[in-house]
């Protein structure tokens, strides 16, 4: 990482150690949460749900809707205040966050909990990318996102089996609990570097209504996705939640074309490996988001599993990436990103191909784990070094904004690729193979196009990081 300036090499040395176990652990703290509650489910609905799925779903809603609305908010703050605080005052939240899910008497105060959970999330996410981009030597910036992706493939495959354990042995609210000191590792970590921060040199006022309208647009288009499958894609509720994302979205960009300190700052998609970037983030996260229900239902309506042996065998995906994504970095770093996203793709499609032929109605879990160890793969592969080739050309003030507008995009094309599965899984017979084939190649096919744009990526060696320049 890059050291600060009059600083001694041992100050230096400290001061990167301190900083680079955070976002590492920011990392875990995302990975844990994607993974972990699902597992959760059953015993929540069951305790406060009163055994009413739609109401329960809404502690897993509510999460996709406020961690998409408060990304761009939170890398517009990370860049205006800095990086390292954003970081710090996130953790803080995940802190209260994690307290009142864990001590929640009823399910409303569990989905505000989740809710505030989830803007913690947005903020951890997209501060600690930040940092990595920022000060991360140059031509080690895929490596240093391996490693930060490798340490949420980690709590990927620890969150299933600790979820299990404590609804099996204690209590669902243990595993909130857990996250608890977790968090305050980060705070300690980082605290004593509250001041030694990048911050935006620029004081213009803030745009107040570009932030609401975006934070609502946004989340009314992704409560329209969410939820279309439920409402009916062509009823008043669907219609009106895009509709109306639309026009808000449409403000926060006429707003953004005049504002000293806009939302959105559109000159970034003059470059355009930003904008490839985002393409293929939001592109790649249809089959990444999408190929998690897809699985998850085919083992469970077709082979019969239960949620929680079904959850135990997806970790297999999380498991194939902690393999992968630290060697995919230095190949990137050193090579390019073009070969080993673009191969990283094609892997991914050849997996979900080869079990989308040999898996039928009887259990095989053998003929699922060529796609599970794919997933990992096109994961280690694409996820983290798509960040990185969208980031680094990006100038330091820009850092947090930019991984921001990849972080929005993975979020709205993930919700997308949730839908797509559920309307497909909807449309046909749950429990049939001919339905839950057509789940499959929906994910082939989104897998086919992401290789298509990896190809695209300049063949080239790596740019300096963000802020190095």
């Amino acid at each position: 990482m890059r050291p600060w300036s009059k600083k001694s090499s041992k100050e230096i040395d400290k001061e990167q150690n301190r900083l680079l176990w955070a976002t590492l652990i920011c990392g875990f703290i995302a990975g844990f949460d994607s993974t972990s509650t699902f597992i959760l489910f059953p015993a929540i609905r069951s305790s406060l749900g009163n055994g009413d799925t739609a109401a329960t779903t809404w502690i897993l809603t509510i999460v996709g809707i406020v961690s998409s609305a408060v990304l761009l908010q939170a890398g517009h703050l990370a860049d205006r205040f800095g990086h390292n605080r954003i970081m710090i005052t996130s953790a803080g939240a995940s802190v209260a966050g994690s307290l009142l899910s864990a001590v929640s008497p009823n399910l409303f105060l569990l989905v505000v909990g989740r809710g505030l959970q989830a803007a913690a999330l947005a903020g951890l996410g997209v501060s600690s990318i930040a940092i990595i981009v920022r000060e991360t030597e140059p031509g080690l910036l895929a490596t240093a996102m391996g490693r930060w992706a490798f340490w949420t493939a980690t709590a990927g495959v620890s969150g299933p089996i600790l979820s299990s354990i404590f609804v099996e042995y204690t209590s669902w609210r243990v595993l909130f609990l857990s996250v608890i000191p977790i968090s305050a590792m980060v705070i300690y970590l980082g605290v004593p570097y509250w001041n030694t921060d990048h911050r935006s040199s620029k004081k213009s006022k803030i745009d107040y209504l570009g932030t609401f309208a975006a934070m609502v647009g946004i989340s009314l288009f992704v409560l329209a996705l969410l939820e279309g499958n439920d409402w009916g894609w062509a009823s008043p509720q669907t219609n009106i939640s895009f509709a109306a994302g639309f026009l808000f979205i449409a403000l926060v960009v006429r707003r953004s074309k005049t504002h000293d300190s806009p939302v959105i700052p559109l000159h970034v998609f003059s470059n355009t490996t930003f904008v490839l970037s985002a393409i293929i983030g939001f592109i790649s996260s249809l089959m990444f988001f999408g190929m998690w229900l897809a699985l998850l239902s085919y083992a469970i309506d077709v082979w019969g599993f239960s949620p929680m042996k079904t959850g135990l065998l997806l970790t297999v995906m999380p498991g194939s990436m902690i393999f992968i994504a630290q060697p995919a970095g230095r190949f990137a770093d050193r090579n390019g990103f073009r070969g080993i996203m673009t191969g990283g793709a094609i892997i991914f499609t050849v997996g979900f191909l080869a079990t989308n032929l040999v898996a039928g109605d009887s259990p095989s879990i053998p003929s699922m784990l060529p796609a599970l160890v794919a997933a990992g793969i096109g994961m280690a592969t694409i996820l983290s070094n798509t960040t990185a080739v969208g980031t680094q050309e990006l100038e330091p003030s820009l850092v947090g904004t930019g991984t921001a507008i990849l972080q929005t995009g993975y979020r709205i094309g993930g919700s997308l690729g949730s839908a797509v599965v559920a309307a497909i899984l909807e449309s046909g017979t749950i429990g049939t193979v001919t339905t839950h084939k057509w789940s499959l190649w929906a994910i082939i096919i989104s897998g086919a196009i992401t290789g298509i744009l990896c190809s695209s990526i300049k063949k080239k060696g790596p740019i300096p990081a963000a802020g190095n320049s």
